[in-house]
């Protein structure tokens, strides 16, 4: 046999192999064959961003290949989300999706996608609780205090948050609504504006993740905590009083953030993915990372983690619906 017809009997043989259905998945295990970009819908510097980065280096670590985040913030975060939706599912565009995505249906009038089927969870990252925050500009030391100046002044008390249809504002939201009060909402655009107008006396409180730089200001003493949200105390702030122990028995709302791509994300990539994040949150580096942001893993397989994102849709699109918030258009 001559080398040429050698050649080409060689080429005949891998075409007709890249046919069969193993063939096609020993080729999906070569990915990732370039850099991968993750995708989120908020600024830079937020909880959101910080806790994106510190991902995107464990999956460079780990995949050997680069993995860079790229914020695309506007519209509470669905504008980074529809970015993801319309990709190519081909393991090179992730979405760092955040709680937030829960609220879309509820908060919009419509959506270029959709919010649970247009996805491919890959695993839950990490949750945390909000806080609420008095700055120099609050009245109340106690959120006790804070309920009954809300109840003695209604609409007369502003509050900030991360932007509408956030999980801050989410929480907001609920608390308002389970005390029978009403204050006003002075949505920001994410990153560490809140904490700023905060700071700043713009807003006498805001509702916050504890990721960010929300704990570096309260140790620093520049803000006072009121309560967390989360049905337990914070480890990280034994002092701190919960919404539940103190206003409203049962009340548990978290931050939460998860790894995702778009519909028909391939299983041998999503399979890949799942044990990279298995790997990244047991790593002493990124845990003690992830603490410094009072986020605590949260690693799940794909099943548990796309069930548990389309339940939370459909309770934070009934909690909007019952409280009659009007939907953006």
């Amino acid at each position: 046999m001559t080398r040429r017809r050698f050649i080409h009997e060689l080429a005949t043989l891998a075409g007709a192999a890249a046919t069969i259905p193993g063939a096609r998945a020993l080729a999906q295990d070569a990915w990732p064959a370039k850099s991968i970009r993750l995708i989120h819908g908020f600024t830079a510097g937020g909880a959101v961003d910080i806790q994106a980065r510190l991902l995107a280096q464990q999956l460079t670590e780990r995949l050997g290949q680069t993995a860079y985040v790229e914020g695309k913030p506007g519209a509470g975060g669905t504008l980074g989300a529809n970015f993801v939706a319309k990709a190519p599912p081909d393991g090179y565009t992730l979405f760092f999706m955040a709680s937030g995505h829960s609220a879309a249906p509820g908060l919009y009038k419509s959506l270029p996608f959709d919010p649970a089927g247009d996805f491919t969870l890959v695993s839950m990252v990490t949750r945390s609780p909000f806080v609420i925050l008095a700055g120099p500009a609050a009245k109340s030391a106690t959120v006790r205090d804070l309920v009954a100046d809300a109840r003695a002044r209604p609409g007369g008390i502003d509050f900030g948050t991360g932007g509408i249809g956030t999980g801050m504002h989410l929480a907001a939201v609920l608390f308002q609504s389970r005390l029978g009060v009403q204050m006003t909402h002075v949505p920001y655009k994410g990153g560490n504006a809140p904490t700023m107008a905060l700071m700043g006396g713009e807003v006498p409180y805001i509702f916050t993740s504890l990721a960010g730089n929300a704990m570096n200001l309260i140790q620093a003493g520049s803000v006072r905590p009121l309560a967390v949200t989360s049905i337990d105390r914070y480890p990280g702030l034994p002092d701190v009083p919960t919404v539940a122990e103190t206003v409203l028995p049962g009340f548990d709302v978290s931050a939460w953030y998860a790894l995702a791509g778009p519909r028909g994300l391939p299983a041998a990539v999503v399979r890949r993915l799942n044990e990279t994040v298995a790997q990244a949150l047991s790593d002493a580096e990124m845990m003690a990372a992830l603490k410094k942001q009072a986020a605590s893993p949260w690693h799940t397989t794909a099943a548990q983690a796309q069930s548990f994102v389309a339940e939370d849709i459909q309770r934070w699109t009934q909690v909007i619906r019952s409280e009659n918030i009007a939907p953006e258009t």
